[in-house]
């Protein structure tokens, strides 16, 4: 079988580790593959990161398949750096009519939080570092996910309920986050979710603005 195996099962430390040194030579700048422990550790987590990116891709046609180690390692590379592109696409597109309503936690995730991200991510070396805390909150539970995977998932539920907010005035939208708490800027709770029970949706978002 060599470095062949089914994607329903775990790649061996003997499949594992040849990808590690290669990317320890890299990282040292072609001059060796001796690194710290530690550093070794945080490149084996990005090796794993990007074999899972590749695993959990569920577009990929190859998914069903054995492949080797190492090309599943890269091709999850490549979802992952086409996931930096789409959250800067999305940041881009978004950020132009961005509207904080007022809460000072959603203002600087947004505003200072992701750009400090997209600025420092290192998808070679540590694409599993999620970097920043997200501070505010959305509606949708990432925990069990990081990295860039984490932060594209959560810039999608901020576009969302930017979408679903934007359907309203934003007076309206300010006015009803006032009646809530009268500083509620300096909360950190979810102003959509707010704005929802406030409007007694049965929904967090209306038909069309889905989760």
């Amino acid at each position: 079988m060599g470095n062949y195996v089914n994607l329903q099962g775990e790649y061996s430390m003997e499949e594992l580790v040849p990808i590690v040194s290669k990317l320890a030579f890299r990282y040292t700048g072609g001059e060796h593959t001796s690194v710290s422990y530690e550093r070794a550790q945080m490149l084996m987590e990005a090796v794993l990161y990007c074999v899972r990116e590749f695993r959990t891709n569920q577009g990929n046609a190859l998914m069903a398949k054995a492949i080797p180690a190492e090309e599943a390692y890269r091709r999850g590379q490549e979802i992952v750096m086409d996931k930096v592109r789409e959250l800067q696409k999305l940041y881009n597109e978004m950020i132009s009519e961005f509207k904080d309503y007022g809460s000072l936690c959603l203002r600087d995730t947004v505003r200072k939080g992701i750009p400090a991200f997209l600025k420092h991510y290192d998808f070679q070396f540590a694409p599993q570092e999620t970097l920043i805390t997200l501070d505010y909150p959305v509606q949708e539970r990432l925990e069990q996910i990081s990295g860039v995977s984490r932060v594209l998932a959560y810039m999608k539920c901020i576009c969302r309920e930017q979408a679903y907010l934007g359907k309203m005035d934003e007076g309206e939208v300010i006015a009803i986050l006032h009646a809530y708490h009268r500083d509620y800027g300096y909360l950190m709770e979810n102003i959509c979710e707010i704005v929802q029970k406030n409007r007694e949706h049965s929904s967090p978002f209306p038909s069309g603005v889905s989760l």
